[in-house]
């Protein structure tokens, strides 16, 4: 039986394979027809994408061969398509093979194959199209208006106007990059600042993008400049930020303003799309900055604009405005000195700007004429606009501050990088922690917040400082951040007393290893680089170092092996430690820096902090924010031996449940010790512990609470007047306030919060209603909303004098942001007014349908506006104010952008949409 079965099938396998062998040559033509379908596809869909490539570049051609190529392109798609019909026509094997032995025209495959040599022509052709495209540069759209139409300019204008004009005009012609050069302080930077202020009243454009350089800058850096311009997202690596970059800009028109540049830079490693000029009907245009001109034709810039310093006429009339008339014009002695000041200033106008101030408060010919001899004296150099002339009327500025305090706090701006745009809180902690600041009492920190402030007045005001970027509110410039021009920076770093290592933002991959920059420093600054390497043991130049302040902030992968060399800075009072990389374990070696006053460690991942950290004995300042990790534990003790402690914040950056001996070791210590601490931040679970710091108040003033779960609590008493008695300590002090996680239903704000400022409400899904009252919301700079699924409107921010961010997210019930007079909102006939909002995030609202449901709504400040997962909110209630044209960048999806509608073009033009 076996043997039967097994000759079976033998004779089965016998006989397919004779049926394979004479059928054979029938399946495998159809086999290739349907690979060579397949081809003949994908190379249409190719010469499709050529042909978009080229209409991109020619919109409308007017050139016969172009003409011709683009219908042999429609012809071949025609073709493809019925070559697809007749291979689709049957797909059983018995209907295709009676196709292929029976139709007169021929097989399928045979078709395709023909077609296929005549799409590759095409290509090729196509291939020449573009090549001679680019070849020939094409003019971008005819500019709006003529620049010297332009009416209304900033007062630094005028000046500058001719070689602003001569920017403006670049817009509209066939070039793609333009350098403009000349001496550190002529004026560059101001001209990049008015082209981004204008420019959209000259051209259109999608973004304009002004980056700083600078110094030693790497391809990384400005990366991170240009994702910051954008809003987008870090990458970990430089080819991934490159690619996203790429991928962003790759469709739209954009002008790239490089302020700073000191060598060639390569755009294509940084992402910026290439080439530039037009491209797929896109506008891609540089404007390089810049003090040499052969660097500017390296970077590509055939036209070049030469700024020179001001002929005597301009510099009398700049520095006369800088003065004041009052001033000059009181005596006529004066007003002769007055152009002897302005000569020593050789047409310079960073100088004859900051000259100017320094003698507006001088009021008799006798100061005039001490200052002219000063002046003389301090020049090293005759050169215009040479460094050392320029640091030497910095100086004479810097001699002429008011005091010691405000000199040394101007220096210690110079710590950052070039053209770094620092906030003034950031300013304020750390002139803080530096002792840079007197003894202001009991109220210390709110003091050192309001001192820094008006310290920073006038170094602005002395323009020793600008106004800086705050990229966050796409404000430019803005009011929350300052800079140093490099000029004054350099002059800065010499004017150093002692001995200062400053290699902020330089690109350093290890620490200096010259041991003659460490021996001796005192302040030491190499923050913002990417130091990731350190000597293997402490020895060579960091052996000998003792600096008494150390800023390694921003250096992502810091080594361990930094940290061991950090150990034997024994003299060490100041540490910046934030954003470096720090994983898990707490840096032990911190604990040997006895001396330490000054430590902040926030945004690592550090699971708990050691009892060794109580060696610190003369520690004032610990900053632990934004801490990663979830649990992080305090031991008892430790705060009442940290007797110095004035500022103690300590956060997580999680919105979910911290450990439970979290919080209870912190308060029980400073109940038990009697510890005076000027700023406390942290985490909350309960009423009862928000009790018991009110009555440890005023000697431990809680600035910044994070309050979650609340053990079911149905209200939030802490804003409340009814519990003022019991909580008044906490209400009169807090700045900040966050709630996750809890069962609150309703919020009264009805007590004397005067400093509040900060509130973040997350996953409070039972919260219905809020009332806030003019008390708790006098201050309230920035409101932010997540996941308060049972809210309909926020009438009560319309109320807010002071806000300056809105920022709603995943409240899936809200339907309009404000509500109508029984909501306790406005009439419709009355425009509701945000004076100082500047960002609006409405991100994830399903039912939102409206910002305001009946009238208007002004935004004069508005500078950022985010809308996305808001599919019902058709119309944007927006009233323009006078010059608000073009300064909302709106972030959003395109196919919402295309359906709103608008009151008027006026309206619409104040937008620029991101896409």
């Amino acid at each position: 039986m076996e043997l039967q079965l097994a000759a079976v099938l033998g004779s089965l396998a016998l006989g397919g394979a004779v049926l394979v062998l004479f059928f054979g040559k029938w399946w495998q033509p159809l086999a290739d027809t349907d690979w060579r379908v397949k081809e003949l596809a994908d190379a249409v869909e190719a010469l499709l994408r050529q042909r978009a490539e080229v209409l991109g570049h020619d919109p409308s051609p007017s050139s016969d061969p172009v003409r011709a190529w683009l219908r042999r392109v429609q012809e071949a798609q025609d073709e493809l398509a019925s070559i697809k019909e007749r291979h689709d026509g049957g797909q059983l094997y018995v209907v295709r093979l009676v196709q292929y032995l029976l139709l007169p025209t021929g097989p399928v495959a045979g078709l395709a194959e023909q077609q296929l040599k005549a799409v590759r022509a095409l290509r090729e052709q196509g291939a020449a199209i573009l090549e001679a495209a680019l070849a020939t540069p094409q003019a971008p759209p005819p500019l709006l208006c003529d620049p010297e139409e332009l009416r209304d300019l900033p007062a630094e204008a005028g000046p500058a106007r001719a070689y602003l004009n001569e920017a403006l005009r670049f817009l509209g012609d066939c070039d793609a990059a333009l350098g403009v050069w000349g001496a550190g302080g002529v004026g560059k930077t101001t001209v990049l600042k008015l082209v981004r202020e204008v420019c959209g009243r000259v051209a259109r454009f999608d973004h304009v993008l002004l980056v700083a350089a600078s110094r030693d800058c790497t391809v990384a850096k400005l990366q991170r400049e240009v994702v910051s311009v954008l809003g987008l997202r870090d990458a970990p690596t430089e080819q991934a930020q490159a690619a996203g970059i790429l991928s962003f800009l790759r469709d739209k028109s954009f002008l790239l303003l490089l302020d700073g540049v000191w060598e060639r830079l390569d755009l294509e490693r940084v992402g910026i799309p290439q080439p530039l000029g037009m491209a797929n009907g896109k506008v891609r245009k540089v404007i390089v900055a810049s003090r040499s001109e052969a660097l500017c034709a390296d970077m590509g810039c055939r036209n070049k604009i030469k700024m020179e310093c001001f002929n005597e006429e301009d510099a009398c009339r700049l520095f006369e405005a800088n003065v004041g008339g009052d001033a000059i014009h009181r005596h006529t002695e004066i007003l002769t000195l007055a152009r002897q000041v302005a000569a020593e200033c050789k047409g310079l106008p960073l100088a004859l700007v900051t000259v100017g101030r320094a003698m507006s408060n001088k009021r008799t010919p006798d100061e005039w004429a001490d200052a002219l001899d000063a002046l003389k004296a301090s020049q090293l150099s005759t050169t215009p606009a040479s460094d050392k002339s320029t640091h030497a009327l910095v100086k004479f500025c810097y001699d002429n501050l008011e005091n010691d305090t405000v000199r040394e706090c101007f220096l210690t701006c110079a710590l950052w990088p070039e053209d770094h745009n620092i906030t003034k809180d950031e300013l304020a902690q750390s002139w803080m922690g530096l002792g840079l600041l007197p003894d202001l009492g009991g109220d210390a920190v709110d003091e050192a917040h309001r001192f820094t402030h008006s310290v920073i007045a006038i170094l602005e005001a002395a323009r020793l400082l600008e106004a800086g970027d705050n990229h966050r509110y796409n404000m430019f410039p803005s009011d929350t951040h300052v800079r140093l021009h490099d000029v004054v920076r350099d002059a800065a770093l010499r004017l150093a007393p002692g001995k200062w290592l400053v290699r902020a933002g330089a690109g350093l991959r290890e620490p200096p290893r010259e041991e003659a920059l460490w021996r001796g420093a005192q302040r030491v600054s190499l923050m913002h680089n990417s130091i990731e390497d350190a000597p293997a043991k402490a020895g060579s130049a960091l052996a000998e170092a003792q600096p008494a302040s150390l800023m390694l902030q921003g250096n992502r992968a810091l080594p361990k092996r930094m940290l061991q060399a950090i150990q034997h800075f024994t003299k060490l009072a100041y540490l910046d430690l934030e954003d470096t990389g720090i994983q898990d374990a707490f840096p032990m070696e911190i604990c040997c820096l006895v001396n330490l006053e000054y430590l902040n460690l926030s945004k690592n991942r550090i699971l708990s902090l050691p009892v060794e950290l109580g060696n610190l004995s003369q520690l004032k300042y610990f900053y632990l924010r934004d801490n990663y990790y979830i649990q992080i534990t305090i031991p008892p003790g430790l705060v009442s031996r940290l007797g110095k402690l004035q500022v103690l914040e300590v956060f997580t950056a999680s919105i979910v449940s911290v450990a439970d001996d979290y919080v209870s070791p912190v308060i029980d210590d400073l109940e038990s010790s009697g510890a005076r601490v000027a700023s406390l931040g942290i985490w909350l679970d309960n009423t009862r512990d928000v009790e018991r710091l009110a009555r440890l108040a005023p000697g431990v003033r809680a600035r910044s609470l994070h309050l979650r779960k609340l053990d079911g609590a149905r209200a939030l008493p802490l804003l409340s007047a009814e519990h003022t008695p019991v909580l008044g300590g906490v209400q009169e002090s807090l700045r900040e306030l966050v709630a996750y996680s809890s069962d609150v239903e309703e919020i009264v704000a009805d007590a004397h919060v005067p400093g509040l400022e900060v509130i973040k409400f997350g996953f409070l899904t039972k919260l219905r209603a809020m009332a806030w009252s003019h008390a708790a919301a006098s201050n309230l700079r920035e409101v932010a909303m997540g996941a308060c699924h049972s809210l309909t409107h926020l009438t009560w921010v319309q109320h807010l004098p002071c806000l300056e961010s809105l920022n709603l997210s995943g409240c899936n019930g809200l339907t309009t942001l404000l509500g109508g007079a029984e909501d306790g909102g406005s009439a419709a006939a009355e425009v509701v007014v945000f004076p100082r909002l500047r960002l609006l995030a409405l991100l994830g609202l399903p039912k939102l349908e409206a910002v305001r449901v009946e009238g208007e709504c002004a935004f004069p400040e508005l500078r950022r506006l985010q809308t996305r997962g808001c599919p019902r909110l058709k119309r944007i209630p927006l009233r323009p104010a006078r010059g608000q044209q073009g300064t909302v960048r709106i972030e959003c999806d395109k196919h919402w952008w295309n359906a709103l509608q608008w009151a008027g073009e006026d309206a619409k033009a104040c937008f620029v949409p991101v896409l």
